[in-house]
């Protein structure tokens, strides 16, 4: 299987919680415009006021992974986030290597949020497709909008009109030109016509010219990215690491013919199980995080104790194990480890894997949660320097500015039209945690990054709290009270 190398260079969002429209370039979105390959190491970091965007960012490259993986995008967690009175649009721009073969993509899908049926409808979708010679060239665009959501009627005949500048050069591409099968289902399953098993298969046989293998490269780039290499770790899964439920381990797998990514669940305060033909992988995923481990809390190892092989109720095996910390040959549960711990081992086999492989991308929604401030500074500035794959973050830890450089930083802003900026005036010799904090007293941005409004409501809100409370106070101690109590 062919084996391609996926980097976002541009992320362009609206519509998506308190984001009216946001866009950030990634650190090698020049340099892919203009000299078609990568020339930094792609780190970002997304600082900024509560509330001011930044889960916001992740979440919609986590849509963009359902979609990208050819699955519905699961109204249960992202429902609520989009609003039902207008399309929430996505747009990202990719760099697609296959060995010398260049390409950057373009893909818009717009998304509309049914509430009398709970899913998340993909309306209409846009792909467009450069390949790389002495420049960016040929220029491929397919336009879709699927008409089956807007009809309950299943044995209507729909018109379905593909729409492109190129028409005549994909022509030999049949399916996008009778797509009325395909578009009823990916209506009923909420999925992209672009990116859906069926047309993962039938772009396996598009190699008879130039454009077929265009079209086959982009797809089936794009969904091995999704199903593969790009990983988002949401702040929601601090609350079961933390409360002691699971442990995420990330586990790849590659044969001949596939490639495989999954998350194996581990149960920090009970018995787990593995599928047994993972366990060896979850083993050797371990090995690397305790490889790692001893160069951050030296004294600790994590290990897991198999229990018993059982059969489960389909038919297939897995192993029970459990999950234990080693610290200084004292051997324990690891649900006793401080929350910190749990944290870096939870995300430590993750970046691992974007430190190694340059196909990688991780997205991690406040990284710094757990960690000690200036382990984590050390930790970005070994990944700043030597990181292969892609890294995503955000933070509330101002050490991580003393660590990167001041184009690794994007900050979100107060302004829900344009969520997102790069910080200017930063010169060689200054600070930029001190820079920062200037910034949000005495601005000189082009826009504000912190709303002093709010520490003004925030002083008024804690006195009339106060008042509230010593209401209550002398309610309770009241005469009738007093009264009722020695009664």
């Amino acid at each position: 299987m062919e084996k391609y190398s996926v980097r976002i260079m541009r992320s362009e969002i609206s519509g998506i919680k308190n984001v009216n429209y946001g866009e950030v370039n990634y650190m090698n979105c020049g340099s892919i415009n203009s000299k078609g390959k990568i020339t930094k190491t792609d780190i970002v970091g997304v600082y900024g006021q509560n509330g001011s965007g930044k889960t916001a960012l992740v979440e919609s490259l986590d849509i963009l992974r359902y979609i990208l993986r050819g699955v519905a995008v699961p109204y249960s967690i992202y429902g609520g986030i989009l609003s039902p009175d207008k399309d929430t649009s996505i747009s990202t721009e990719f760099f697609i290597e296959n060995g010398v073969t260049k390409y950057k993509v373009s893909y818009t899908a717009f998304l509309r949020k049914n509430i009398e049926k709970e899913r998340i409808e993909i309306r209409k979708e846009k792909l467009i497709y450069w390949q790389r010679g002495s420049a960016w060239k040929c220029k491929r665009d397919i336009e879709f909008e699927n008409p089956d959501y807007d009809d309950d009627n299943l044995l209507d005949q729909k018109q379905i009109s593909v729409t492109s500048e190129h028409e005549s050069a994909l022509k030999t591409i049949s399916f996008l030109w009778s797509m009325e099968k395909l578009a009823l289902i990916c209506a009923q399953n909420c999925t992209s016509v672009f990116f859906n098993r069926l047309v993962f298969n039938a772009c396996r046989s598009l190699n008879k010219n130039e454009d077929e293998i265009a079209f086959r490269d982009t797809i089936m780039g794009l969904m091995q990215f999704g199903l593969v290499d790009l990983n988002v770790v949401k702040v929601n899964e601090l609350g079961k690491i933390n409360s002691n439920q699971i442990i995420p381990i990330f586990v790849h797998r590659e044969t001949e013919s596939s490639i495989t990514q999954e998350c194996i669940n581990l149960y920090i305060a009970g018995m787990s199980e593995i599928p047994s033909d993972a366990y060896s992988q979850v083993q050797s995923a371990l090995d690397a995080i305790n490889v790692a481990m001893r160069s951050i809390v030296p004294n600790l190892q994590v290990e897991i104790e198999k229990k018993m092989e059982i059969e489960r109720p389909d038919g297939t095996k897995a192993v029970q194990v459990e999950v234990y910390a080693n610290r200084d040959s004292k051997r324990f549960l690891l649900k006793y480890e401080s929350e910190g711990i749990k944290r870096i081992v939870s995300i430590l086999n993750y970046l691992i894997s974007v430190f190694n492989n340059p196909r990688v991308c991780l997205v991690v929604d406040e990284l710094d949660s757990g960690i000690f401030e200036y382990l984590l500074g050390e930790l970005l500035g070994l990944l700043h320097k030597d990181m292969k794959g892609q890294l995503i973050f955000t933070s509330h830890n101002l050490r991580i500015l003393e660590k990167l450089d001041a184009k690794n930083i994007i900050c979100s802003t107060i302004n829900p039209d344009n969520r997102y900026i790069r910080l200017v005036g930063i010169e060689k010799n200054h600070n930029k945690r001190d820079f920062y904090i200037r910034t949000i007293t005495v601005g000189g941005q082009k826009e504000e990054l912190y709303d002093e409004d709010d520490l003004i409501a925030m002083g008024y809100a804690f006195r009339k709290a106060g008042r509230m409370e010593a209401d209550q106070v002398n309610l309770r101690f009241s005469p009738e009270a007093e009264s009722a109590l020695h009664n």
